[in-house]
């Protein structure tokens, strides 16, 4: 069998997406932690970059409850029953983010940096395998339209997985630089 990846490499290609995450919160020691998963401006910024789909949003609200994120609005959306389209539960949305203390809505911007230093963040903590939450912030978040996240060299990684093996870097720099750019992107301002 021809392997397509440098016989040096450790990551094994059918899992390369799939393995567990590996903490590097040592090597990168600046790099604050993840956010909890119920942090309404983490939630909100979730929303916006349509990173939550709109049938989830009630059962979001009854963990936000159960937490003790006790609003009236947060119970409103937690009693949807169904939930059809995002222009259905917007309104209720933004009453809850509101409620719960978020300058509701934010910026697509912001929302984009927002999410994407989040999920860097967990990247980072060893909570999120790399490859996969690349290729996730590659779907969100699309080369033509990244002027709010600087993930131009995280894309150029991802292209570069195509020449691994053949004339291309060994696929440990690869996985290097891309922690490298998580970390670039975990310590990033919103």
């Amino acid at each position: 069998m021809i392997s397509l990846f440098h016989p040096d490499d450790s990551v094994r290609p059918a899992t390369l997406f799939t393995d567990p995450g590996r903490s590097f919160a040592a090597k990168y020691p600046d790099v604050p932690p993840p956010e909890g998963r119920l942090s309404p401006i983490l939630l909100a910024a979730r929303w916006i970059s349509n990173d939550i789909p709109c049938e989830k949003m009630p059962e979001i609200a009854a963990d936000l409850l159960e937490a003790g994120f006790d609003a009236l609005a947060v119970a409103r959306v937690a009693g949807e029953m169904r939930v059809a389209s995002r222009a259905d539960i917007e309104p209720l949305v933004a009453r809850m983010f509101t409620g719960l203390g978020v300058a509701y809505p934010l910026s697509e911007a912001d929302a984009a940096r927002i999410t994407a230093r989040q999920m860097a963040r967990e990247v980072i903590a060893g909570t999120r395998n790399a490859w996969a939450a690349a290729s996730r912030l590659y779907r969100l978040f699309p080369y033509w339209s990244q002027s709010a996240v600087r993930t131009v060299d995280l894309y150029l990684i991802i292209d570069a997985l195509d020449a691994v093996g053949t004339w291309g870097r060994p696929l440990a720099d690869l996985d290097d630089d891309l922690y490298e750019e998580f970390a670039k992107i975990a310590a990033m301002e919103v």
